[in-house]
């Protein structure tokens, strides 16, 4: 398994932040690229897409508290966790970054971004249901296929009971069904993440961004304020697709390019690393 992470990422560091261990990856040189990964998943996501993107920016991919490979904070709600986000950059002095987040990374990016926007060149976010910023109707029994994790995870101790000595099943099944590239995430991809998650206490603390949820929106729902930096948002046209520009553009002043890609689920780092490249490139290259 360590062979496998090592062959795909930079050597792995770890730092304290309030005393609570973190696990990063960092290479290249540049502008600083802060990536953040999603649930059920690690800093590994970016696997594909971090050696092109290290040649014209320092990338730091991090794994979120309680995910991945880093330990929990005590609450899971994306104030909570951007807080303790920007407590890693200041402890690692990045500033002006471009903050780049998948999934239940994107929920916290935003609210990062909503919050600490002086700290940030861009946002670019890849096929999330944002709390609060999600279109409504999202969350409808037709798109049950879509969004019926939100509620499975969200309730208390089943998902762990129901899951726990059948993680592997359990992430094959949720990973091969939303992704539409169905050889992108292979079986020792899968074994990572099984790693990750294995055992009630790291599936809680994972799950616990799902409880958080209501939380979460409310907390987006409340910000008075509109981001002005310039935001790249996309969808993988068989997931989320375009609702992730209509959701940025609850909360954009500045103008959100938004990009729905073609037969591709919610794993655009993995399904379609080559187009994600050249999205991210392209609209970095605008910025200069």
């Amino acid at each position: 398994m360590k062979n496998i992470i090592n062959a795909l990422l930079p050597e792995a560091k770890k730092i304290e932040i309030n005393g609570v261990p973190v696990t990063y990856y960092e290479t290249g040189e540049g502008d600083t690229m802060l990536m953040l990964h999603g649930w059920p998943q690690t800093s590994y996501v970016w696997r594909k897409v971090i050696p092109e993107l290290s040649k014209r920016c320092r990338v730091i991919a991090a794994d979120l508290p309680g995910m991945g490979n880093s330990n929990p904070i005590s609450t899971a709600d994306t104030l909570s966790v951007a807080t303790f986000i920007k407590a890693f950059c200041n402890q690692l002095k990045l500033d002006r970054i471009h903050l780049v987040a998948h999934d239940v990374g994107a929920w916290v990016a935003v609210t990062f971004a909503l919050e600490f926007e002086d700290s940030l060149q861009s946002l670019i976010i890849l096929d999330a249901g944002i709390p609060g910023l999600i279109p409504d109707e999202v969350f409808s029994p037709i798109n049950a296929n879509k969004i019926w994790q939100f509620y499975f995870h969200a309730i208390e101790e089943m998902p762990e009971f129901l899951i726990e000595g059948k993680e592997r099943e359990y992430l094959n099944w949720y990973l091969t069904k939303k992704a539409t590239v169905k050889d992108a995430i292979t079986d020792d991809d899968i074994a990572v993440y099984t790693k990750a998650y294995t055992g009630k206490e790291r599936l809680s603390n994972g799950f616990a961004y799902y409880r958080a949820f209501p939380e979460s929106s409310r907390q987006n729902k409340a910000y008075q304020r509109k981001l002005t930096i310039p935001i790249l948002a996309v969808g993988g046209e068989q997931a989320q697709g375009a609702n992730m520009g209509k959701a940025m553009q609850k909360i954009a002043n500045s103008t959100v390019e938004a990009v729905s890609i073609a037969d591709c689920g919610h794993y655009i780092a993995e399904e379609m690393p080559e187009k994600f490249i050249d999205l991210a490139t392209n609209f970095l290259n605008r910025l200069k």
